[in-house]
């Protein structure tokens, strides 16, 4: 089989700020008042962030990380002892899951005010220490914020069969203008790439059944048969483990903002699960660069009221 070869990573910082990770560290509205930072009032926020990413979504729900609170940063690990070995043999959906959880933060944050600055893998030498959130300063919170916020506790996985109208293309714009921001993309399949898929999926390893949110653990199911879903590609031009953290983070961006457009969405993972299915669809696609998750999009047939579930407790390591 064709192994496409893309070139190298470019030097980039890792360093951001903010939600959107594109604003300086001291970019503030003009007239906003800057809030003091006390170290009662850091602890809290950081604590209520890590408590927010309980509701991320999780390859079979086992969420597969950890939290360090030192001063006023937030330290994201991986907890390999939660990894799901049989589904998942190189820690790449885990580390999704752990980008999820760790845009759900930033939401949190922002959501508050807090301006922050994001480091990503800043310690070669401890491969599980995936990224840090430092509070800088706060400011009145962002109007745009507010959705993705409220969003989080309705966020839910739809399996229901797709069988409406699909979803407008401006609800789809949103979605994927989302996913972009977090330095992912999107490539939606037509018809043609959708029953391709169905066939690379139904060769590939199912993931164990299972109830509860499987989230990011979906195995195969009747692509062709959804007639009113949108399936889209997650994906990116590099395959590192950074990169699969940022496309947990274009994940849960993605969700977050479905979610606030009434579009219901349902992640698929059986046809990324094994090199060999990852390098067919990658080839399927034109090799536009290396896939990292299926989504199925469609019409919400209900719009969710209230929290689908308690947030699970997070492990927070408070030093």
């Amino acid at each position: 089989m064709q192994v496409v070869q893309f070139k190298p990573r470019p030097d980039r910082r890792h360093d951001s700020t903010g939600p959107a990770n594109g604003k300086p560290v001291g970019a503030t509205p003009t007239g906003a008042t800057i809030h003091p930072i006390g170290a009662q009032a850091v602890v809290h926020a950081l604590v209520a962030a890590a408590n927010a990413a309980g509701f991320a979504p999780s390859i079979l729900d086992s969420q597969p990380w950890r939290w360090r609170l030192t001063g006023n940063t937030l330290v994201l690990y991986l907890d390999r002892g939660r990894i799901v070995d049989d589904v998942d043999v190189d820690g790449r959906l885990a580390i999704i899951s752990c980008g999820a959880a760790l845009h759900h933060a930033r939401i949190a944050l922002a959501a508050e005010g807090w301006r922050l600055t994001t480091h990503r893998r800043p310690d070669p030498a401890d491969p599980d220490r995936l990224a840090s959130l430092r509070l800088d300063e706060r400011s009145p919170a962002e109007p745009a914020d507010a959705p993705l916020m409220n969003s989080i506790p309705l966020r839910r996985t739809d399996r229901s069969p797709v069988t409406g109208a699909p979803i407008a293309a401006a609800q789809l714009k949103a979605v994927t203008a989302a996913v972009r921001a977090e330095e992912t993309s999107l490539h939606v399949l037509y018809p043609d790439e959708v029953l391709d898929l169905a066939r690379v999926a139904s060769d590939a390893r199912p993931s164990e059944s299972g109830s509860g949110d499987r989230s990011t653990g979906a195995g195969p199911v009747g692509l062709a048969e959804d007639r009113g879903a949108t399936f889209a590609l997650l994906y990116g031009h590099h395959d590192e483990p950074e990169d699969w953290l940022r496309a947990g983070e274009a994940l849960s961006a993605g969700w977050l903002t479905a979610t606030a457009a009434d579009v219901s969405v349902l992640p698929l993972s059986a046809a990324v699960e094994v090199v060999a299915t990852r390098q067919a669809v990658q080839i399927m696609i034109g090799c536009v660069g290396y896939p990292y998750l299926l989504l199925r999009l469609g019409r919400a047939t209900t719009s969710p009221t209230g929290p689908r579930r308690a947030p699970t407790a997070q492990v927070i390591d408070r030093r």
